[in-house]
């Protein structure tokens, strides 16, 4: 059924429209091949609109639309929203269907809305930023933290904790995870660290996408990931799942705790 849902959205592109196609993110595996061959190749505008995108826990493990952005990402000319909340899934679907000259994803996870998180500041290509370091400290390790999607209340409670450790934390929310926006880039050179968190897979996820930038705009700041290991995931809620493979807010802040530190002792070794 998705194959032939893409295939036929291809078909009412090139007929002129724009179409919507609503799918399960872990089923969008099945018609990888309409969506590189007949939407990708040919430039169409159509949206998929992925439901249950991330880890979702309690559907069991060929429900979790944990592969979606790692698959979606090597489409040429593919435009991927990973919105935080409910307002930003409707501001990215509505800049989705304006799009016209390429396949567009909007990916959400399982469950109710999130609570709406606004920016503190947004930049020129669309990049929010959702958290600065007040009383920063000059003499500490300055993060910068991309968070992914619905990652984004996690990373903020991390970033509680690391502040209490001593680190600066800067946090962005690209919103348009791909491609890999310009200010992302920008950002990491000015920061000691960089963490992606995502809930997909860690290969070929949206930190790969993020290291691959980073090198092809001679970028030297340490780049580290945060995602999902490349298992099925198991049947249990979606914070039991979070909290085993170290993305929830403790497992976030101790493992940035821990590359800030081996960082540090690299730097006095010199």
């Amino acid at each position: 059924a998705e194959q032939h849902a893409v295939a036929s959205a291809a078909g009412l592109a090139l007929a002129g429209l724009h179409p919507v196609v609503a799918l399960y993110s872990t089923f969008l595996n099945r018609a990888f091949d309409q969506l590189v061959m007949d939407v990708g190749l040919l430039g169409m505008p159509v949206t998929l609109v992925l439901d249950r995108a991330g880890v979702t826990g309690s559907d069991g493990p060929s429900h979790n639309g944990v592969w979606d952005m790692a698959i979606s990402s090597i489409v040429p000319g593919i435009r991927v929203a990973a919105p935080r909340d409910g307002s930003r899934l409707r501001e990215l679907f509505q800049q989705a269907i304006e799009v016209d000259d390429g396949p567009t994803v909007v990916r959400f996870p399982k469950g109710n809305l999130l609570e709406d998180q606004e920016a503190v500041d947004t930049l020129a290509d669309g990049v929010d930023i959702l958290h600065y370091s007040d009383n920063k400290d000059e003499a500490s390790p300055d993060v910068l933290i991309v968070s992914i999607g619905t990652m984004s209340q996690r990373s903020l409670d991390a970033a509680a904790l690391l502040e209490a450790e001593g680190v600066n934390v800067t946090i962005v929310d690209p919103r348009w995870v791909v491609p890999v926006p310009q200010s992302v880039i920008g950002l990491a050179g000015d920061h000691d660290l960089v963490v992606t968190i995502e809930d997909g897979v860690m290969r070929g996820g949206i930190g790969s996408l993020v290291s691959e930038a980073l090198s092809a705009a001679e970028v030297d700041t340490p780049h580290r990931r945060l995602a999902f290991p490349n298992m099925y995931p198991k049947h249990a809620s979606r914070g039991e799942l979070l909290q085993e493979v170290g993305l929830d807010p403790a497992g976030i802040a101790e493992s940035i705790v821990g590359w800030v530190s081996d960082l540090t002792e690299d730097s006095d070794s010199e």
